[in-house]
């Protein structure tokens, strides 16, 4: 008994340290360190590059993270979570290792060197190494004393960052919050992103009506400021929505359009909107500039099932002539074919059922399709065939028995 569990133990701690080497080769991103002659210290930084960048000669929009041995991690999350449904862009992250004894000193105190640090050898140690869209493209996180720093930043070295997320800001001093008003008044220096959050218990901020009437001023800009309390927050947990939502708005005009009728797409501004949309997109992320797949699914969608026979033989075979050719699942080869055999046009029902069955051959559905077009054309004995090789696919079909024994 004894050598058995002595095994078992031995087994389980064999198998406990494959785990661990295994789990050992997961990494995200590198380490690299800075001597910074402005600072006189080594100054560590993470990054994090795309999957796809080494195989790809794009340049990507860069997410500066202050205090990155905390919050590096966030927006790779974000993109990682959105970018397989095309709804985020992939993005270069730079996050910046902070000891937390000296972050007064380096965010405040003497703010004005670490923004030389960062003006001066960090961001020029980025883009001359990585391809990055610059200062085009650039974007800076904080939380607390970090976030203070931002407004200084916004303020006093505006071409640095096209965007800033900034959570629970503290040290948002008069000083500094004089600098960013007399911005605001600047049009041109003012067309930033800024996004800045709070949790209900900051009242230095929830509180304070000269910083909001500040930050909630609307300027007619094309980049945004605007101010959230996140009510079920606390200072400490603000930065991960922050992050999230700051990312979600400053890359709105990336997710592609998707609406729930033919009704909010025309009230959208129609084909003509949807193509100046998909251009201004293509020509800000270096993509293609056509309708994206994912509006044409919608629009065709919404036309089959508002039964709008002429919208959806619009859609799908004159401005979406090509989209036949990504569709990958049967059950929208038998949803359009369908659709067409409701209507009476035998022909394309036809079409998308044999098309559907050269990229499908063992699908049921798609053969039970064809019978039903068979059975229209008056062909019982082609029809009997399809329904038969349905049936061969998939016994388990009692609605469809009970059709071929009625032919």
């Amino acid at each position: 008994m004894k050598q058995l569990i002595t095994f078992v133990l031995c087994s389980f701690l064999s198998l406990n340290l494959l785990a661990q080497v295994e789990n050992s080769e997961i990494r995200i991103g590198v380490n690299h360190t800075i001597k910074s002659s402005i600072l006189n210290q080594d100054r560590t930084i993470q990054i994090y590059t795309p999957d796809d960048y080494a195989e790809s000669d794009r340049k990507y929009p860069v997410l500066y993270v202050l205090d990155g041995q905390e919050y590096f991690l966030h927006g790779i999350a974000y993109q990682n979570m959105l970018r397989f449904r095309d709804k985020s862009p992939e993005f270069i992250i730079v996050g910046i290792t902070t000891d937390r004894k000296k972050r007064r000193d380096l965010f405040y105190k003497s703010s004005n060197q670490f923004i030389g640090f960062l003006e001066a050898e960090l961001i020029p140690y980025i883009d001359s190494n990585y391809r990055t869209q610059k200062e085009d493209e650039r974007l800076f996180f904080g939380w607390e004393m970090a976030a203070g720093l931002g407004f200084e930043i916004l303020a006093e070295r505006n071409a640095l960052f096209s965007g800033f997320f900034l959570a629970s800001p503290t040290h948002s001093t008069e000083k500094r919050m004089n600098a960013v008003k007399v911005l605001k008044s600047d049009s041109t220096k003012s067309n930033k992103f800024l996004f800045v959050s709070a949790a209900p218990e900051e009242h230095w901020i929830t509180q304070d009506t000269t910083f909001l009437s500040i930050i909630n001023k609307k300027n007619n800009t094309e980049k945004s400021w605007r101010y959230k309390t996140f009510d079920r927050e606390d200072h400490y947990t603000t930065p991960l929505k922050t992050i999230h939502e700051g990312l979600s708005d400053y890359f709105a005009d990336y997710k592609p359009v998707r609406l729930r009728s033919l009704k909010a797409y025309d009230d959208y501004g129609g084909l003509e909107a949807l193509r100046a949309y998909y251009k201004k997109r293509g020509e800000r992320y270096n993509l293609p500039i056509e309708i994206h797949g994912e509006t044409k699914h919608f629009l065709i969608y919404n036309a089959l099932t508002e039964d709008n026979y002429e919208r959806f033989n619009f859609y799908i075979k004159e401005e979406f002539s090509d989209y036949i050719k990504t569709i990958s699942r049967d059950i929208w080869f038998n949803r359009y074919g369908q659709f067409y055999l409701k209507h009476k046009n035998l022909k394309e029902a036809e079409y998308f059922f044999t098309y559907g069955l050269t990229k499908i051959p063992d699908s049921s559905v798609l053969h039970e399709g064809f019978g039903d077009v068979y059975l229209k054309y008056g062909n019982k004995n082609k029809a009997k065939k399809a329904y038969k090789e349905s049936l061969k696919l998939n016994p388990d079909q009692p609605e469809l028995i009970l059709k071929l024994k009625e032919i």
